[in-house]
């Protein structure tokens, strides 16, 4: 865990709230509490009122003494770095720190909701001994003895294998498919590697009756693998140079094999320390790229060597006010730059004012180098169950809302009846 404030690494403490200290506030008025938000759309805030009622939640940040924004990244075990910014407001407006900690990848839903409870506690002893609740705290100190360095027999490895499945079947329709993959990463402060092997299969059919006579009947089998691997080494605080490389099959595509590797460099404008809270990434891989097909092509052609490149700009900001994260890309193959496709990609949720708030999700693709599809005529019935990729200009999706609350800002009860 790291703290970035000098008061909290004289605490190196593990906080217990003992149930009296919590619930015994007979002569104190809740409206003394602490008054908190917490923006953390994946938290189960349920848990926490239910075991922390020290405090008071309120629903907005504008009503709040401080907001906590909870943000994640995952690290090399597979497990999550979990990062809590405590930013005061009103009275404490001049106190804010920020805490980190990683739980690995094999917690429980229970063990990480406990985790980020017992921090966020750590994080609220400056503010809540700002408040009558103080005497409620009692503090237990861990051992100053350091605790021995483990070693690790893996080297940093990490290996995850996994297999799904799927069924629904009804009188005119059945679908069954199977994922399975393997995954092999290893994560350290220099270096990054991952290795991606998947297998997809699905199959469908469709049947139309006349009665209890059947009419017309059609089945579609989709098959797929990939392989794929990231490498990359940091340089600094703000480049990362390496490569990626893959191996794909799929009959959607008309692929029967794709070879591809480029190696690539990208600039951080912010230090990746900051990751969780901003980045302003630029991406720029060019490589070289084989190609087998199944079936001709529109450009009568059942094999390809080519070359591309490719270009992206990713930025993400997390704040008190909410989160944007956006997206711009451009690739191209080299030989002919009317082969190209770029698209773009915006996330944002913002407060407006109190109460108020906006989100808006959307993504556009303007796919100009489909060099795989085939040259055979598609049937309706293939268009209408999508067997093959088709030709398409452009690919857009969209969602926004606004909602606006008001009312008691308190939200201290919890009743999970009928949930």
């Amino acid at each position: 865990m790291q703290h970035k404030s000098p008061a909290l690494l004289v605490l190196l403490i593990l906080l217990s709230f003992f149930a009296k200290g919590q619930n015994d506030t007979t002569n104190l008025s809740r409206e003394d509490a602490l008054k908190v938000y917490i923006d953390c759309d994946y938290c189960d805030q349920q848990y926490f009122k239910e075991n922390f009622t020290l405090i008071n939640y309120v629903r907005d940040r504008k009503e709040a003494d401080v907001q906590i924004i909870v943000t994640t990244i995952g690290t090399g075990s597979g497990g999550d770095q979990f990062t809590l910014q405590f930013i005061g407001r009103n009275n404490f407006e001049r106190l804010s720190d920020t805490l980190s900690f990683s739980l690995p990848s094999d917690y429980t839903d229970d063990e990480e909701r406990s985790g980020l409870l017992k921090h966020i506690q750590l994080g609220l002893v400056p503010y809540i001994m700002k408040t009558p609740f103080a005497d409620k705290i009692e503090l237990s100190f861990k051992s100053n003895e350091e605790a021995k360095e483990e070693k690790d027999p893996w080297k940093n490895w990490v290996f995850r294998l996994y297999s799904r499945g799927y069924g629904q079947k009804e009188k005119s329709y059945s679908q069954m498919s199977i994922n399975s993959g393997l995954s092999v990463d290893k994560v350290t402060k220099d270096i990054k590697i991952q290795f991606n092997l998947r297998n997809y299969y699905t199959e469908s059919k469709y049947r139309l009756y006349d009665g209890d006579s059947l009419v017309y009947k059609n089945d579609v089998y989709t098959r797929s693998y990939s392989f794929r691997n990231l490498t990359t080494w940091s340089i600094g605080n703000h480049w990362g140079a390496g490569w990626f490389a893959g191996v794909r099959n799929s009959t959607y595509s008309n692929l029967k094999l794709k070879a591809s590797i480029s190696p690539a460099v990208e600039y951080n404008l912010f230090s990746y320390e900051e990751a969780t809270h901003k980045q302003l990434r630029f991406l720029y891989s060019v490589g070289y790229v084989h190609m087998d097909y199944i079936d001709t092509t529109m450009y009568n052609t059942l094999h390809d060597r080519l070359f591309q490149q490719e270009f992206q700009i990713m930025f993400s900001y997390v704040a008190k006010w909410g989160s944007i994260d956006a997206n711009v890309s451009w690739e191209n193959y080299l030989h002919d730059f009317n082969l190209y496709s770029i698209g773009a990609f915006v996330g944002t949720s913002i407060r407006i004012v109190k109460g108020l708030s906006f989100e808006l999700y959307g993504n556009i693709q303007i796919p100009r180098n489909q060099i795989t599809l085939r040259k055979a005529g598609t049937t309706p019935e293939e268009i209408l169950t999508r067997q093959h990729e088709m030709q398409s200009n452009y690919s857009i999706w969209a969602n926004a809302g606004i909602s606006y609350t008001f009312g008691s800002i308190y939200n201290n009860v919890v009743n999970p009846r009928f949930e």
